[in-house]
């Protein structure tokens, strides 16, 4: 509930904010003249297109999500690839998921972990997900595969980072 009602804070204030801009634009139309609010406008947009989110979560030089590489693909020519999903945690509004993908021996029926990432589905706002590890290793039970994921929860309001929430997901995930 709590997210819900940050990120309803969120909208609220950045709507306001909106308004005053608004007002204030048309304050220095009044006592400044066009040319002054024109280029006022143009101020406040080049803070919009150049906002500092520095993209951690993604792998350099992309818009893909950061990924966890357990062993090399070339390795695991015999393997057949797979993919699991797990909730690491629901909220009202969105949850936070880890996908493992994993490759099986077609000959030994050995399950290895290739390679994991963490991602944040439903509506964020006010709310950023950074995870910071991820650490899957095979359990004693070939079917099984425990995981640890560390990241941390950034509040933010208006973007300004008010607090950061550490988080720890552990548990056990179990293959088709």
């Amino acid at each position: 509930m709590i997210y819900l009602q940050w990120s309803l804070l969120n909208i609220g204030l950045f709507l306001f904010f909106i308004v005053i801009c608004f007002k204030a634009t048309k304050l220095v139309r009044e006592k400044l003249g066009l040319f002054a609010s024109v280029i006022f406008v143009f101020g406040l947009l080049s803070f919009v297109g150049n906002s500092n989110d520095n993209h951690e979560n993604n792998e350099s030089k992309s818009d893909s999500i950061k990924t966890w590489k357990f062993v090399s693909e070339d390795s695991l020519r015999n393997y057949e690839s797979f993919m699991l999903y797990i909730d690491l945690e629901r909220t009202l509004i969105a949850k936070y998921d880890l996908s493992i993908k994993y490759g099986k021996d077609r000959h030994e029926q050995i399950n290895v972990p290739i390679s994991a990432y963490s991602s944040t589905i439903g509506f964020i706002s006010g709310t950023k997900w950074k995870p910071m590890s991820i650490i899957v290793n095979k359990a004693n039970d070939n079917n099984k595969f425990e995981y640890s994921v560390v990241g941390v929860v950034e509040w933010r309001l208006l973007g300004a980072i008010l607090y950061s929430e550490l988080k720890e997901y552990n548990g056990i995930a179990i293959t088709k």
